[in-house]
């Protein structure tokens, strides 16, 4: 399976000073003049995650952009917040952009923002897409754990000590910085099969290790705080969220369960849940997933008679 790594050359990287004072860093990239898709990086990623996506969706048309969350990478810090709170960073983005329409694609933790903006913005948001994201662990009945499969903590341990989850995350943030090498070997053990063959191909490059990276140093608590705002309450039921939503999600994903894709599928208003056989958690990597994923995008904002129709 190849993988996607082409990087961008030029200003692809950009600030907006937000009304709040805070500053939210993004890059722009795909094509210029495409439609606009709203990139949600993981945990840990940032911004330079839409790299990953640059090529494929400017042969597409696509505008692929990508800001980092608060607190992460070159986006300045937010305290207390809900997830909620996010789609007014993302709407003050959109009308500085002067985008009228838009759709928002997450990957990972990227995937619960892209359900936040789904909610918040439907005015302006045709599709949000879901790619191996957490559910709402608010609703999930099903069994909530310590610490996850990437190695961060868990529901359970954001419900059980917000105090105890933050010394967690800053404990691995500093020994991953204090050791990148092993960090970066412990990840290539954690994943699946497929998912080691397309790491091998990006660690060869810079770009999967500096955006790795730019997400640790910018620190244990904005981490944590990141995460909180995935773990808890979200301020909104997944009933609530409006716009018509695509999930995916590998079926061999050691991090993020099977189930709650299912969980996401049954309690939106407007999903449609695509498992993938063999697949794991670094499938949007590929060359053959993006290729797919941007066709059927284009089809469907392309075609009047829309399978998924939005809720009233």
């Amino acid at each position: 399976m190849g993988s996607a790594q082409t990087t961008a050359t030029g200003n692809s990287e950009h600030q907006l000073r937000l009304q709040d004072g805070r500053r939210l860093t993004y890059t722009d990239l795909g094509d210029p003049q495409g439609y606009a898709i709203l990139f949600g990086h993981g945990m840990p990623g940032c911004r330079l995650e839409g790299h990953f996506l640059h090529e494929r969706a400017r042969q597409h048309g696509f505008r692929i952009i990508t800001p980092d969350r608060s607190g992460i990478g070159l986006s300045d810090y937010r305290g207390r917040r809900l997830l909620r709170d996010y789609p007014e960073d993302i709407r003050q983005l959109v009308d500085t952009l002067e985008l009228a329409r838009f759709s928002y694609v997450g990957w990972s933790s990227g995937g619960s923002r892209a359900l936040a903006c789904g909610y918040a913005l439907a005015d302006r948001m045709d599709l949000g897409v879901c790619l191996s994201g957490y559910t709402h662990f608010g609703e999930y009945p099903g069994h909530h754990r310590l610490i996850e499969g990437t190695r961060w903590p868990g529901p359970r341990l954001a419900k059980l000590s917000p105090t105890l989850l933050n010394l967690v995350v800053r404990l691995v943030v500093r020994l991953s910085l204090r050791h990148p090498g092993l960090y970066m070997r412990e990840t290539r053990q954690l994943v699946s099969e497929q998912d080691r063959a397309l790491l091998r191909a990006f660690l060869k490059g810079e770009c999967f290790r500096r955006d790795q990276l730019e997400c640790l140093q910018s620190g244990g608590k904005a981490i944590a705080t990141d995460l909180l705002t995935e773990l808890g309450d979200w301020g909104f039921e997944l009933k609530s969220v409006k716009v018509p939503i695509l999930i995916y999600q590998g079926e061999q994903d050691p991090f993020v369960p099977v189930d709650y894709a299912r969980h996401l599928a049954d309690n939106l208003p407007a999903a449609d849940l695509t498992l993938m056989p063999g697949a794991g958690h670094v499938y949007p990597l590929a060359e053959q997933f993006q290729e797919r994923l941007f066709q059927r995008l284009n089809h469907y904002l392309n075609n009047p008679h829309r399978k998924l129709q939005t809720t009233t």
